[in-house]
């Protein structure tokens, strides 16, 4: 009886370790890839949009940065409710149109 109470810390840290590693594997979540063709192109025109507002601001430093802002928060926000692929078609409206529209803006932003 008493070599069985030497070796009970040894006992209980072996079926700690093996209920630990026995546990189910759930596979882990990849990571969401957009493809490169729009596929929502309501997001994609509303990324255009807002990219064509701040063009309309460009010669104020102050409201191109509130504005950058707020589209990094709406990709954000598209990406939590409707998914990476829209977020993605959003960003990328945004973006080509300020390359479209002011290559010298879109080289300082991007």
């Amino acid at each position: 009886m008493k070599s069985y109470k030497q070796f009970l810390p040894v006992i209980i840290a072996a079926v700690i370790t093996a209920g630990c590693s026995c546990g189910s594997k759930k596979e882990q979540p990849q990571a969401a890839v957009a493809t490169g063709k729009v596929k929502d192109w309501k997001a994609y025109n509303l990324g255009s949009e807002h990219a064509n507002r701040l063009l309309e601001q460009a010669d104020n430093e102050a409201a191109v940065q509130d504005a950058l802002l707020d589209v990094r928060a709406r990709i954000t926000n598209i990406e939590t409710n409707l998914g990476h692929q829209a977020a993605t078609d959003y960003e990328r409206g945004f973006v080509e149109e300020i390359r479209a529209k002011n290559d010298s803006l879109a080289k300082i932003i991007f």
